[in-house]
């Protein structure tokens, strides 16, 4: 059998194998890593990186942990930005993130940001940085460095770091399913039970019986009122209600909205 010549056989060396369970999700990775033009970039960026043996997928993040926490961590490097077309666009849309790109800086920063810049040529929103970042070093990307709907903490910056409350979000993309983002729901209502950093904040999430009438009697004695007028002024508002409301269920009220104020 005659087989036609092929000028991107050279390719198969640069393949990357999918671990992915789910279609959608292996559709959206085979799509980008077996671009030529992403192929083409892996031996560059290997070199960059000083990837000279590539590990196996399922190594991957303790190969990550000792590289930008050991053997490159503290290393000063910037990115090589020739070998993007894009670039002058991105000079243009947003260019305070450009002058960030050229500084040279620590190895764990310049690999994080090239990999979002690789997300922008490319055209890929950023839950594609981690597979990204991990086909640099490895020959194969597994689903569980690619999370389209994702529930996560996000620390607040600047002033704020480490002082407020850190919020919990649910990230979602074009591929994200009603059934995704429930099971997310659940992760970040989990999230909200143990992380220690949401700790110190717990919000009562069962509904105090007569809330608003709890709330309207204990301003009314803000104000000074006594309980039985309060009593007599609310019977008085529901009276097509037939309430009867006595000054000692107004001072129940009362306290138990005071408890609720401390908790």
């Amino acid at each position: 059998m005659k087989i036609r010549k092929n000028d991107k056989a050279y390719l198969q060396d640069l393949k990357i194998d999918i671990h992915a369970s789910k279609d959608i999700n292996y559709q959206e990775l085979a799509l980008l890593f077996d671009k030529p033009e992403f192929l083409n970039m892996l031996p560059i960026l290997r070199k960059e990186y000083q990837v000279v043996n590539l590990v196996p997928a399922d190594e991957y993040q303790d190969c990550l942990d000792n590289t930008i926490c050991g053997e490159h961590g503290f290393e000063q490097t910037k990115i090589n930005l020739s070998k993007y077309p894009r670039l002058k666009k991105l000079k243009e849309v947003v260019p305070d993130f450009y002058d960030i790109l050229k500084d040279e800086t620590e190895y764990p920063v310049v690999l994080e940001n090239e990999c979002y810049l690789l997300c922008y040529e490319f055209n890929r929103p950023p839950h594609f940085v981690d597979v990204i970042r991990q086909s640099i070093f490895c020959n194969a990307v597994t689903e569980s460095n690619f999370s389209p709907t994702k529930a996560t903490i996000i620390e607040p910056s600047g002033l704020w770091f480490g002082v407020t409350l850190p919020p919990v979000a649910i990230f979602v993309s074009p591929t994200s399913t009603y059934e995704d983002i429930k099971e997310e729901f659940r992760k970040a209502k989990e999230l909200m039970k143990t992380d220690k950093r949401l700790s110190y904040y717990q919000p009562r999430i069962d509904i105090a019986p007569n809330i608003r009438k709890y709330r309207e009697w204990y301003w009314e004695r803000i104000k000074g009122k006594t309980l039985k007028l309060i009593a007599n002024e609310w019977a008085k508002k529901h009276e097509d209600q037939e309430d009867n409301t006595t000054y000692v269920e107004v001072l129940k009220g009362v306290k138990t909205y005071e408890r609720l104020l401390t908790s």
